[in-house]
């Protein structure tokens, strides 16, 4: 297995998915993410994360916004 870090830029995550891709076993790419506040690192998106309809904070939000 080959673990590999993406880094932070375009440029060092294609090079990490080349050598991935070029590695004749198993590979994990590491892609560090954004949580903060600013509104450029999010999804555009309302609820939480690894859930679905049946959280009712979700689905009560779901329906205020009229979708």
């Amino acid at each position: 297995m080959k673990g590999l870090f993406a880094g932070f830029s375009p440029e060092t995550f294609g090079k990490a998915l080349q050598e991935a891709y070029e590695y004749e076993g198993l590979s994990l790419v590491h892609v560090p993410v954004y949580s903060g506040d600013h509104e450029l690192g999010g999804l555009g998106v309302f609820g939480d994360w690894n859930v679905g309809n049946w959280c009712e904070r979700v689905q009560a939000e779901h329906h205020r916004l009229g979708f």
